[in-house]
């Protein structure tokens, strides 16, 4: 550090640089600062919102909430997105955890990633309305009138990629194609 401050001080460096915090290359520090900020709810004692079921959510819309919750409790950490898509009703099919999302709002309300996408897998089966996220364990979920309702991970597997919905590569949900 002495050495920087003796090049700034020759005018061979920017004071500027000196007062700038570092970020990876290719970024800049608020990117860096926007990833690492995850939004932290649990000083709420109960999911901020929930989803209303509503039976005119189509197969092609759960898909892409499937999607959506995926990411949400996977990839991004993002508890608010996550218990958005969960119906009051959900049941838990794990002996260990009670039903209802109040009981586990506690496990994710901090907003913890479990892996990127890169590392982990996602399946959309229409033909069940059954989602899958697979990571070092594999969930299950059906949705019910466009909301999570159930869950299980226990030796359940991901269904081969055929039976998978196929969702637009540029993020858009205005596509949808089955399996």
């Amino acid at each position: 550090m002495r050495f920087i401050q003796l090049l700034s001080a020759a005018g061979l460096i920017a004071p500027a640089v000196l007062a700038a915090p570092a970020a990876p290359f290719g970024h800049s520090v608020s990117d860096v600062q926007s990833l690492d900020k995850r939004e932290n709810l649990c000083n709420l004692k109960a999911p901020p919102q929930l989803c209303t079921p509503n039976a005119t959510v189509t197969v092609e819309e759960t898909a892409v909430r499937a999607y959506k919750f995926y990411r949400a409790f996977v990839v991004d950490g993002d508890p608010r997105t996550m218990f958005s898509l969960m119906d009051s009703s959900y049941i838990q099919h794990h002996a260990g955890y009670a039903s209802g999302p109040n009981a586990i709002w506690s496990l994710f309300c901090n907003g913890r990633k479990i892996g990127t996408e890169a590392s982990t897998g996602w399946c959309f089966d229409a033909s069940t309305n059954m989602s899958y996220a697979q990571y070092s364990t594999t969930d299950r979920w059906r949705w019910v009138d466009g909301c999570v309702h159930e869950h299980w991970d226990q030796n359940e597997r991901i269904p081969s990629k055929d039976k998978c919905a196929k969702l637009p590569t540029n993020g858009t949900a205005g596509h949808y194609v089955s399996g």
